[in-house]
This record gives structure tokens, C-alpha cells and sequence, in this order.
């Protein structure tokens, strides 16, 4: 058989809600466009993929992008060159289009607070949405990564937790809207090119639907942006008292153990996938004596499907 033959490709579920891990593919090599196409569909199907034993280049993660719909850029890159922080530094990599999550400072040693998540955990959420147009998922490589000291990456079926929602839940989102917000980073700090807000007025994010539609399995799921307090992510129809309480049921719906599926056994060389369409995902706390260190790339979308078109079928 032929290098990366669609007849080589092993897959193995989690038997949890969500993830299946993949043997019998080499992403360092080059990806017949059938077994591309395996790949786009094993993705949405199983929404997280996991495959192991992938030393990749930052070039050649980008071109991994690339063969699953395109590369692109992080939103947050542009804010922190705005900020002052310098391409190639310990935050941000020399290549666009490939972020680094890293607990290293500018001196190549761990530490639990760094200019981005450093060692911290970090909580429920979906890449980019606060950006206008959201990737439709992420790759992340495993460069360096701690033995036996936590950075464990969780995933969130966010198609289940919809279709689980309580009746009058799931009436209450219909037709509802959330504003992302982009002045805060993954753990909660402001960004420095923001100041801390002060009322929903100042979060500048953009607005999405509360569910969104997948445009290959065409399902409903719920699409939440981080939550950090008020003022934060809001529901745009709905006064600020209205806002907090559908979003504390709906953050209480999710956080269920049937719905997710934890990547714990972190390796060198491990790539793990997610669909941003359809899954939250988050990080335990990371051992800062320990060194942390992954590179990512975005897979962009071709299009954002709101549930509340007039065009898609509930």
C-alpha cells in the first residue's frame, strides 16, 4: 500500500461523546486528495481527531491546513504586535498563521503567568469567535509537553448538549444572539490594547447566533462565547439580569461529563483536531516547573450557518 492510502486509516472512537484517534496517516507526508477527503469527513464526524507520532514543521502544519480548507491567521495575532509584543518572541511565532501555546517566558524557562496563558487553566471555550469570522477548526502539534503535570485538553459536544437542552431552555435561545468578547484573552486578562470594561457598551466583539448549523452534517449546536463575568459576552436581546441568567443555565447545561471527551495522555508529536463548529474545548492547570510548549494553526471556514436563517430546517 501506498504512503496515507484511505485503506490504511485506522480509526478508533473514545467511546466517550465525542473523538476518535487515527493510525495509519503521515501528515509529514504529502495527502492524496481521497484520503484528504476521508479525513474532512472522519473530522466531522467525530468533531476531535487525534493522531499521533506527527513532528511537523510550522511550514508543514500550514500546509496540513491548507489540504483541510485553508489557513488562518488568529485574531488575537494583530492585537498583540499592537500591544508590543515582537514576532519570534516566546508569545508569538515567526510564521503567520501559526500560534504558539506556551508557558515559556522570553527566557525559554516555564513559569504559571506569562503575556498569554502561561501555566493556567483555561476555561470553556471555542476559538476565535470573537472574531467576525470564525475558523471552522484547529490543529494543534505537541512540541514539548510535561510528564505527568496536567495541560489536559477537554472537548465539549456542543450538537448533544443542544439537542439535550430542556424544552423551555432551547425555546428560550431560539432566535438569540451573543456578542463575543474580544477584550479579554483566553484566561480572563485584558488585552493590552483594551480597557477594563465597564458596561456591555464597551465589549466591541462581534455577534453571533446562539446556535449555529454544521455545514457538512447539518446539526444544531450551541455556540457560546468565554465567559468571564459581567460585563462580558452578553445575549444582545436580552437586559443585563435576563443576559446572566440564560447564560448560568446554559454554562450549567454543558458542564455535564456525558457530553466531553479529555485528551490526557499528552505525547511529543501528537496532533489533536478540533471542529470549532461544534465543540467547546479547555486546558487544566499546567505544573509551571515544568516546560509547555505546542504550536497551532487555524483551518478556516467556508461559511458561518446561523440556525436562524430562514433557509435551515430546525
Amino acid at each position: 500500500m501506498s504512503v496515507n492510502s484511505v485503506n490504511e486509516i485506522e480509526v478508533i472512537p473514545t467511546g466517550a461523546a465525542l473523538g476518535a484517534e487515527l493510525r495509519g496517516l503521515d501528515l509529514t507526508q504529502d495527502i492524496p486528495v481521497e484520503t484528504a477527503e476521508t479525513l474532512k469527513r472522519l473530522w466531522a464526524e467525530h468533531m476531535v481527531l487525534l493522531i499521533r507520532g506527527q513532528p511537523l514543521e510550522k511550514t508543514r502544519l500550514l500546509e496540513v491546513a491548507d489540504m483541510l480548507g485553508g489557513r488562518q491567521e488568529t485574531a488575537s495575532r494583530a492585537m498583540l504586535v499592537k500591544g508590543g509584543i515582537k514576532a519570534g518572541s516566546a508569545r508569538i511565532s515567526d510564521v503567520a498563521g501559526v500560534s504558539l501555546i506556551s508557558n515559556l517566558g522570553d527566557d525559554g524557562k516555564p513559569r504559571k503567568i506569562t503575556e498569554g496563558s502561561g501555566s493556567l487553566e483555561i476555561k470553556w471555550h471555542t476559538d476565535n469567535s470573537y472574531s467576525q469570522n470564525p475558523p471552522m477548526g484547529s490543529i494543534l502539534n505537541a512540541i514539548t509537553v510535561p510528564v505527568d503535570g496536567g495541560g489536559h485538553t477537554s472537548f465539549c459536544n456542543m450538537v448533544l448538549a443542544y439537542e439535550t437542552l430542556p424544552d423551555d431552555l432551547k425555546r428560550a435561545v431560539e432566535g438569540k444572539h451573543m456578542r463575543h468578547d474580544n477584550t479579554h484573552n483566553t484566561v480572563g486578562k485584558v488585552r493590552a490594547i483594551f480597557k477594563e470594561p465597564t458596561c456591555r457598551e464597551d465589549i466591541e466583539g462581534p455577534v453571533h447566533p446562539l446556535v449555529r448549523v454544521h455545514p457538512v452534517t447539518g446539526k444544531r449546536a450551541l455556540y457560546l462565547s468565554r465567559r468571564h463575568g459581567w460585563p462580558s459576552s452578553y445575549i444582545v436581546e436580552s437586559g443585563d439580569a435576563e443576559s446572566e441568567a440564560l447564560q448560568d443555565r446554559l454554562w450549567a447545561h454543558i458542564d455535564q461529563e456525558r457530553f466531553t471527551w479529555t485528551h490526557d495522555t499528552w505525547q511529543s508529536g501528537d496532533v489533536l483536531m478540533w471542529d470549532n463548529q461544534s465543540v467547546l474545548h479547555r486546558r487544566s492547570e499546567i505544573d509551571h516547573s515544568q516546560a509547555r510548549l505546542l504550536q497551532r494553526t487555524l483551518v478556516k471556514a467556508e461559511r458561518f450557518i446561523s440556525a436562524w436563517e430562514p433557509t435551515q430546517a430546525p
